[in-house]
């Protein structure tokens, strides 16, 4: 994965800088590519390293380290442990998916965006806390975490909130991460939840029953997907959006509320 995701970086580069005079350049300093910013600071694009527990610098050549790119340390299976430096303000799509060895991650403040499934598939990872600064999030960056338990968000934040480790975004009144080590058979979703995040509850093993709110309007692309404990879950009335492979699960009987019939959904659900 981080191969491909590399070379898909570098071609964008690549056509972007034939399209575009100046080019970027791409430039090594020691483990890490990276390419300049149009404010003049670094994006790490790739890291070669072979190091356990990392500190990544906080200037590369000089220029100070802002930005951490998609898959930039994609599959990185050695790595228990990372410091990201103060300086660094986005981490992109995917940027540490498949260190299935990380246990541990500290996210700066000053941090602003954390890309979609950036953390994905981190199977060693059992707790991570989001500082107050975190202003925008993608897509269930915790994505197939199969051992996180905790999420925890500073006080103070005004787009983020974690109510018993799960995560939701204040800004769009979406569930964005049920967290995958959490053992519960039955979870009720708070009320005022607009949307169920895409992925934000898939693959989960332990739940048998989800209970939706009536402020819920949409269910995101393969929200439940792989859930194939989940037995069952009310639909509200107020649901006027399901995105494809919502509720994709092995025995999940779906009852609608107001009076519908229940089905039972299988396979390609919803």
């Amino acid at each position: 994965m981080k191969k491909l995701c590399v070379l898909l970086m570098l071609a964008l580069l690549m056509s972007t800088a034939l399209a575009e005079t100046p080019s970027t350049p791409i430039h090594e300093c020691g483990d890490y590519t990276y390419i300049i910013l149009p404010d003049g600071t670094a994006q790490i694009v790739e890291w070669e390293g072979r190091d356990a527990e990392l500190v990544i610098p906080a200037a590369l050549d000089g220029l100070e380290v802002t930005s951490i790119s998609e898959c930039a340390f994609a599959d990185c299976e050695q790595l228990r442990s990372i410091a990201l430096p103060e300086t660094v303000r986005e981490i992109g799509v995917e940027a540490f998916a498949g260190c299935v060895d990380l246990e541990h991650i500290a996210l700066p403040e000053g941090l602003l965006r954390i890309g979609d499934a950036a953390f994905q598939g981190c199977e060693a990872l059992t707790r991570i806390a989001l500082p107050a600064s975190v202003m925008e999030i993608g897509e269930n960056p915790f994505m197939a975490c199969a051992n996180l338990c905790e999420i925890t968000v500073a006080e103070d934040s005004e787009r983020l909130t974690a109510v018993a480790s799960v995560l939701f975004s204040r800004a769009d009144g979406r569930l964005v991460c049920y967290p995958l080590g959490l053992e519960a058979e039955r979870y009720t979703v708070p009320e005022g939840v607009r949307e169920i995040g895409a992925r934000a509850f898939a693959r989960d093993l332990y739940l048998e029953e989800v209970v939706l709110p009536e402020s819920l309007e949409v269910i995101g692309r393969q929200a439940f997907d792989g859930c194939d404990g989940l037995q069952t879950m009310n639909l509200p009335a107020s649901v006027t959006n399901i995105g494809d492979g919502a509720m994709r699960c092995a025995r999940l009987t779906l009852v609608p509320e107001a009076g519908g019939e229940a089905r039972v959904l299988a396979g390609d659900g919803a």
